[in-house]
């Protein structure tokens, strides 16, 4: 399969799932396309951590990390938000909270309790390759 292919199949399939947290939310967007780009396993290792927003928020601090953006340095290469390339991660600054979303070239998409949400350039404060 190409990139494409991969990137539209894991989007497909994660947005496809409703939203729950520790489940299918945008941080398992994130960790599936990971997982896809890179024939890793890390869904399985973060895999029912937390049920709700504090539980999401008590875990990553577990884990030593106040940012979602610390937190996906220690498991992919940073770069620029300008640089991503389609299916790298994001970290999207919207509102007083951190979300992860997936590079579709000139925008990013996330997944949200409402569904998935399309920002531009100017809401991301960090990006990693993800495969």
């Amino acid at each position: 399969m190409t990139r494409f292919q991969i990137v539209e199949a894991t989007l497909t399939a994660e947005l496809a799932k409703p939203y729950e947290y520790g489940i299918a939310d945008c941080f398992f967007l994130g960790i599936a396309m990971i997982d896809a780009l890179s024939c890793s396993d890390l869904r399985k290792k973060y895999s029912k951590d937390y049920r709700t927003i504090l539980g999401a928020q008590k875990a990553l601090r577990k884990r030593g990390h106040k940012s979602l953006v610390t937190f996906f340095e220690t498991i992919a290469e940073p770069c620029a938000p300008a640089q991503a390339r389609l299916g790298d991660i994001v970290i999207l600054q919207l509102g007083p909270h951190e979300h992860v979303g997936i590079c579709l070239g000139t925008r990013f998409v996330t997944k949200t309790d409402a569904g998935k949400s399309y920002h531009p350039l100017s809401d991301c404060i960090a990006a990693f390759r993800a495969g």
